[in-house]
């Protein structure tokens, strides 16, 4: 098996990942390519292939995997680097597993030509199954991220006056991130009646109005994404109905979480309790795995029967889309443990009233 893409290589190696392209692999005509190569049943012959800079920093992390295969930047080259190794190990004419939704189309082209005798396999649903379970140590790191990330979000309600744009809001987002070592990704924010989510210095948040921040920010590539609610000045009755609901359906289905309990049960639990409202016309139930990847297994559709299983994160998700009020939404996330679940981030699902 060969992994490539940035999560899948700092889940092999416990962490590393060069951090001269920690925040970009662009790189001249092409990109930075590390390589993880593990072969089956031989873990003595396994390899990583980066760039010759990171021979030293791939050390001195006391990365596990045995030998370091110095290449130069760019696909090319790290992957006739690779080639050579696989044409060492005598792998030449077996099954290869390599992450085809990741790997550029270049460096494929050039594997398949030089390898023509190899069986190219996806290796995406073993990598996504490996990451399903989170060990204890990527339990304390998501922990963290959603415990932060939290706390970010409500610090940013609070630092919001009269008039502020969307934009300025993500920017406020962005700093409070920064200062807890958290990682940005993305902010959706959503203020008053209308149902754009993208910020913009055109949208201000008025009195009156209610606001949502769904933010996703990252910690050693392990995602948090949570959504809160806020309101400039005391929120209408129509909003607070719908926060609401929100926290009862959100609140409803994590009580039934525990293992054993087979994913589309949850599924089916969210839509119901969803259903129960006079305005249940404009509800959205979402449940999903989440990890170094959002939407990772276990997959959550009403039709399937998977088990929950101790280690498992989940994401959770109501939204009511009420004309005239606004997108209300709460989005949590929970750690499947032995007896039952535990919050992660739970800070802020209160109304944030400013």
């Amino acid at each position: 098996m060969v992994a490539n893409s940035r999560h899948n290589v700092r889940y092999l190696t416990r962490g590393y990942y060069y951090h001269f392209h920690t925040y970009s692999d662009r790189m001249g005509l092409s990109r930075y390519i590390a390589f993880v190569g593990i072969p089956r049943n031989r873990v003595e012959d396994s390899f990583f292939i980066g760039r010759k800079e990171e021979r030293e920093p791939f050390r001195g992390a006391k990365v596990w995997i045995p030998h370091f295969v110095e290449s130069i930047r760019g696909v090319q080259p790290s992957v006739n680097a690779l080639i050579e190794r696989i044409l060492q190990l005598g792998l030449e004419k077996g099954s290869i597993a390599i992450e085809f939704p990741y790997f550029p189309t270049d460096g494929f082209q050039l594997l398949a030509s030089r390898l023509p005798w190899v069986t190219w396999v996806d290796a995406t649903p073993l990598l996504n199954e490996l990451r399903t379970i989170k060990r204890p140590e990527e339990q304390r790191t998501i922990r963290e991220a959603y415990s932060k990330v939290a706390q970010c979000i409500i610090r940013t309600f609070r630092q919001c006056r009269e008039g502020i744009s969307t934009l300025e809001i993500e920017e406020v987002l962005r700093k409070e991130m920064a200062q807890e070592g958290v990682s940005f990704l993305f902010a959706l924010i959503c203020a008053g009646p209308g149902f754009s989510r993208a910020p913009s210095p055109l949208i201000p948040w008025k009195r009156g109005e209610i606001l949502h921040i769904d933010a996703g920010g990252e910690i050693g590539d392990y995602v948090a994404d949570i959504c809160r609610m806020g309101s400039l000045g005391p929120p209408s009755s129509q909003a607070v109905a719908l926060h609401t609901a929100c926290l009862e359906v959100q609140n409803g289905v994590r009580a039934l979480i525990r293992p054993g309990v087979p994913c589309g049960e949850l599924v089916s639990a969210g839509n119901r309790l969803a259903s129960r409202y006079e305005f249940s016309s404009y509800a959205r139930f979402v449940i999903h795995g989440i990890g170094m990847v959002p939407y990772e297994p276990p997959e959550c559709t009403p039709e399937s029967r998977r088990p929950l299983e101790a280690g498992m994160v989940l994401s959770i998700e109501t939204d009511f889309l009420y004309p005239g009020v606004g997108h209300v939404k709460i989005e949590d996330a929970v750690l499947v443990t032995e007896d039952g679940s535990e919050g992660l981030g739970d800070a802020g699902r209160e109304f944030q009233v400013i």
